[in-house]
């Protein structure tokens, strides 16, 4: 049987099962490591060792995204990029090839980092919370709509494609310490930010791969934009009485 990738849908706002579950996944780690004084983190961080190949603790690639400690605002700082650019990219892009997307960019952030451990004989670095996948979230939106506006900090408007220079600048900057180094911050950070790019703006779907055509990610967002300005004119049309008063916003 040929794999199956789900195709994004457009019937209704918010359908996004797949950020929603992982952002539950977030929600019970966090609230676990509370209540155990971050016993949690431990056995879903990741150590950036070689030697990690032979401890067959397969799944910390995997987890180490939803473990935050007892650090609260690093989970509602992942929550909050998981939930808004998370969503969006799932809108666009179908859950299947969102979820490839969230943990693909985890393993190549590890990988990048982990292969200079050797080279520059430093201490490896442990990886918990979504760290390059913060950026690569941010870069994968803006490479979707570079000139969309976003409120920064909930409050200062700016547009996605320098939002996601920010965004990168902050992860080798202020989260130098988790990633060992500068070396290891900036290929980490670098590696999985252009895999995002690419990933994004590429044109090869699952779809082509199986020997099916499909649309562009760029295609698929503007058919999803274009939905919801139909659903936003339906809304409109119900709410008024007289015809003529659908055009009132517009002459004035």
């Amino acid at each position: 049987m040929r794999p199956r990738w789900s195709t994004p849908s457009y019937t209704a706002r918010g359908e996004t099962p797949a950020v929603y579950v992982l952002l539950a996944i977030m929600a019970i780690v966090f609230l676990m490591d509370w209540l155990m004084h971050g016993v949690v983190t431990g056995l879903l961080w990741w150590p950036l060792t070689p030697n990690w190949f032979g401890s067959f603790l397969y799944w910390q690639p995997f987890t180490y995204q939803f473990a935050h400690g007892t650090s609260f605002f690093g989970f509602l700082a992942d929550a909050l990029v998981l939930f808004f650019f998370g969503g969006s990219l799932e809108r666009a892009w179908g859950s299947g090839r969102f979820l490839f997307f969230f943990f693909a960019c985890g393993i190549v952030a590890g990988l990048s980092a982990m292969a200079l451990v050797p080279i520059l004989h430093i201490e490896p670095p442990v990886f918990y919370s979504m760290l390059a996948t913060f950026a690569a979230m941010v870069v994968a939106f803006a490479t979707l709509d570079p000139r969309a506006t976003v409120l920064f900090s909930m409050f200062i408007p700016i547009q996605a494609r320098w939002l996601a220079v920010f965004s990168i600048a902050w992860q080798i900057f202020g989260m130098t310490g988790i990633y060992g180094s500068p070396a290891t911050a900036v290929a980490s950070v670098g590696i999985t930010s252009l895999f995002a790019y690419y990933f994004t703006a590429s044109r090869i779907s699952f779809g082509s791969l199986f020997g099916r055509s499909a649309p562009s990610m760029r295609e698929r967002m503007e058919r999803w934009r274009q939905k919801r300005r139909w659903r936003e004119w339906q809304r409109r049309v119900s709410r008024v009485e007289r015809p003529e008063d659908l055009f009132k916003d517009n002459k004035k």
